[in-house]
């Protein structure tokens, strides 16, 4: 169990903190059905700093650490665990699949909890809706073991487009090329200018004057 002498810092509180924009991302990610909640250590008595999707479960910021919470506490504090996926639910039933991940600062103090509670009780089109609908919509991810390979996915695509494309003229395609792998970021990897001088049969010096002008 955590320390009843350690007092919290500010560097804890801030660090806590941190962790709510992935909450956030949690929450967005798997819907209106998932609560995602932060426990801080400080008080177990108001022990909820944040919390997305609250009507999950009904709380709000300022609710008190639960059982089974204070039971992983324990758990995860006088063992190596820091972290379990379970159900939880009221009486017998288990209405949702739950995981709790134990928070510690750079000291290695336990100082707070983050858990997941998914509702087992969401309709099949309601979970449909929420794992179709994002926030920005459909983009094209690709999955490479190499950098090489990555760089390549991007490269290979980008030229046949532009060399497909009558309204550029011939002596701009490099330029556009290169401008459409900088605004994919391709070029904040260093074996980019290599690969793309050896596919597109220039220098590397024409690259980076290419790059000059885009960044200006």
């Amino acid at each position: 169990m955590q320390d009843k002498e350690y007092q919290f810092t500010d560097q804890d509180r801030s660090q806590l903190e941190r962790y709510v924009p992935l909450m956030e991302c949690i929450g967005a990610m798997f819907g209106e059905s998932c609560e995602v909640v932060l426990h801080s250590f400080e008080d177990l008595n108001s022990s909820v700093t944040h919390i997305v999707n609250s009507h999950v479960t009904g709380r709000q910021i300022g609710a008190p650490v639960t059982n089974v919470a204070l039971e992983k506490i324990s758990r995860f504090t006088e063992s190596d665990e820091t972290w379990d996926v379970y159900h939880t639910g009221e009486g017998d039933i288990s209405s949702r699949k739950s995981a709790s991940v134990l928070l510690t600062n750079d000291a290695n103090q336990p100082i707070g909890m983050l858990c997941i509670n998914y509702s087992l009780d969401i309709p099949l089109h309601a979970f449909m809706n929420a794992m179709l609908n994002t926030k920005s919509g459909h983009r094209q991810e690709n999955f490479t073991n190499d950098v090489n390979s990555l760089v390549l996915s991007h490269l290979n695509p980008i030229k046949a487009t532009v060399h497909s494309n009558n309204n550029i003229p011939s002596k701009n395609k490099v330029f556009e090329i290169v401008k459409r792998l900088y605004e994919e970021g391709m070029f904040d990897l260093p074996i980019t200018i290599k690969l793309v001088s050896q596919e597109l049969s220039i220098s590397p010096a024409t690259i980076y004057k290419h790059l000059r002008v885009i960044k200006e």
